[in-house]
């Protein structure tokens, strides 16, 4: 009984030693900006690049680092400055190769007493600065010359065609330009990046779309598959309308 007793004590005196140590990755440690990087599910992300700037020297200045097998990863930032995180995914989708920017939780800057910094890949919803728009994707709309309509009043439905960039199953989308998201006219923004077929109506009448810049007739849909800008970095496809 004594020697039962004994060694649980042993074993619980193990299991709380074992635990103090742990490593808590949610605790800033001192010189280190450390985090996690997950998918849209929430899954961990193993290869992902991560950039701390130091912002007090300059955009030329930064130190980097990709994620761990857990997502996990830990970068030093240098004795003096001010730093912001940043990390990108790199992948590969129907034969293109995109370079997405993640969501920090926590987009604001930290000294070299260290922070925590995680990031998730996000196929919508705005950016933490306004100014540098949406994660999802953005359609480019066009008249054709001499055909002219108010395009804040067409309204277009984008079905999927099969799994969107992460592999999950899309939505069919109906959106307009200008709104309700942004005031930039002749855009449809923050769709989650996939290959689409598009259609559209003016006043409750279809209208006839085409790839932009292109030899095709129009048609009633067309199917597009978005281009990553290298100005702003939104993967964006384009087309124009005909009645």
């Amino acid at each position: 009984m004594i020697k039962n007793i004994i060694l649980f004590s042993l074993t619980t005196l193990l299991s709380l030693t074992t635990c103090s140590c742990k490593k808590d990755p949610e605790k800033a440690e001192n010189g280190y900006a450390t985090g996690k990087v997950t998918d849209t599910q929430g899954r961990a992300i193993a290869g992902v690049e991560v950039a701390i700037e130091n912002t007090l020297i300059g955009n030329h200045s930064s130190a980097n680092g990709v994620t761990d097998s857990e997502g996990f990863y830990k970068i030093k930032v240098s004795n003096v400055g001010t730093f912001h995180a940043s990390a990108y995914l790199t992948k590969e989708f129907n034969g293109k190769q995109y370079k997405l920017a993640l969501h920090c939780e926590d987009n604001d800057p930290f000294g070299n007493e260290g922070a925590v910094r995680n990031f998730q890949w996000k196929l919508s919803g705005q950016k933490p600065v306004v100014v540098e728009g949406y994660y999802g994707a953005a359609l480019e709309i066009h008249n054709e010359p001499g055909y002219y309509i108010d395009q804040e009043d067409i309204i277009f439905t984008l079905t999927p065609v099969g799994k969107l960039i992460d592999g999950s199953t899309g939505s069919v989308l109906t959106l307009r330009s200008g709104q309700p998201q942004t005031p930039e006219y002749g855009y449809v923004v923050d769709i989650p990046l996939g290959k689409y077929t598009v259609s559209a109506t003016y006043n409750g009448s279809p209208l006839k779309l085409k790839k932009l810049d292109s030899d095709q007739a129009y048609h009633t849909t067309t199917s597009v598959e978005f281009e990553q800008l290298i100005s702003s970095g939104t993967p964006t496809a384009g087309i124009s309308y005909h009645q």
